[in-house]
């Protein structure tokens, strides 16, 4: 086992663009510690939320003394923390204005360079990086790359209780005893209201079904919410910021989900799911699961009409072997050990 690793994550979370970020890099932070013994501190710039969550978990949590402003130097500061640290591994899950000079200049100490998921020229200063199989990655161009490129469906990071629930539930059969269970899940902020915008179609749908609706920490939109329940034709069972989010997908027969991270968690299940999209970066990367065969996508949301996703959702309710076929796929291309791969990836490269 190597002891003498310290490993600095810069990552953030907040209402306006998500937790997906931190969800991941605490599976990958987790990992390294609790398999390989290393050290592993947080560099993060934004989001309360998002700090309660790392430190929740027992990992340190470094921010900027001062307030941040534009242009407001975010490589100096990242240069550093990973000095007064001793990091000899940066990994970076950011959407921010880091520069790749700032980021080439701390390689070129020695520091180990590992980005998630980055379409950003950031990628080809580093040493590692890790992609899913999305079509922005077949575009990019890599012409001056010197690292590693790892992209598949086995090099999504997903949290380990994924991989640990996968192992005890199968996917879910069709059953004439109860009812078809759907599961509505729009990240741990919603920003832009998809939570009220799938379930106004769900609620115009006849037939018998059950709906689970899961509300993040830091939710935006509880005020309108409560406001349309109480007129609403349905009944909706309302979960708040739940910590069993792996058992309770496992008992889904279909979800509705904003694509993001959760979208791999709900294949790695082997769950059916209709995305909303936030943004046309999103509905493009949906496209690679929709072309594999795992779910649905329907889209940029803004673009989706309320008929759109209530088709969506009663043609899966009334086609028990389409759902299952797509589960079974989702569920044998995505297995939940991607994090233990990255992890494993990182101390092997660290060896040399």
């Amino acid at each position: 086992m190597i002891t003498s690793i310290n490993v600095l994550v810069r990552c953030d979370a907040a209402p306006a663009i998500g937790f997906g970020h931190v969800v991941r890099c605490l599976a990958l932070a987790s990992e390294l510690r609790d398999s390989h013994g290393w050290r592993v501190a947080f560099a993060m710039v934004q989001g309360p939320l998002g700090v309660s969550q790392v430190e929740g978990q027992g990992f340190p949590v470094y921010q900027p003394l001062q307030p941040v402003a534009p242009g407001w130097g975010e490589g100096t500061w990242l240069q550093g923390l990973v000095a007064n640290t001793a990091a000899t591994v940066l990994v970076l899950d950011v959407r921010t204005d880091l520069t790749p000079v700032a980021v080439q200049a701390i390689r070129e100490r020695g520091i180990l360079i590992v980005t998630i998921d980055d379409l950003s020229e950031r990628r080809l200063v580093a040493d590692l990086t890790f992609y899913p199989p999305v079509p922005q990655v077949r575009r990019l161009d890599w012409a001056g790359f010197t690292g590693q490129l790892f992209a598949g469906w086995e090099w999504v990071v997903l949290r380990p209780e994924f991989a640990a629930v996968r192992q005890r539930y199968a996917i879910q059969q069709p059953s004439g005893t109860r009812l078809p269970r759907v599961l509505v899940t729009m990240g741990g902020s919603d920003p832009v209201g998809l939570t009220l915008q799938a379930l106004q179609s769900l609620d115009v749908l006849e037939g018998d079904f059950a709906t689970v609706v899961v509300l993040g920490a830091g939710f935006m939109h509880g005020a309108a919410l409560e406001s349309w329940l109480s007129s609403a034709r349905r009944r909706y069972d309302l979960r708040y910021n739940v910590r069993e989010m792996a058992n309770l997908m496992a008992h889904a027969d279909l979800a509705v989900a904003s694509f993001g991270v959760t979208a791999y968690e709900l294949a790695a299940l082997g769950v059916p799911t209709i995305y909303l999209c936030l943004s046309e970066d999103h509905a493009e990367s949906a496209s690679a699961l929709v072309d594999a065969g795992m779910a649905i996508s329907l889209g940029v949301y803004g673009q989706v009409s309320a008929d759109q996703i209530a088709r969506a959702i009663a043609g899966w309710l009334d086609d028990s072997a389409a759902r299952l076929a797509v589960g079974e796929r989702a569920r044998a291309l995505v297995d939940g050990q991607g994090v233990c791969r990255i992890a494993d990836s990182i101390a092997l490269q660290s060896r040399f």
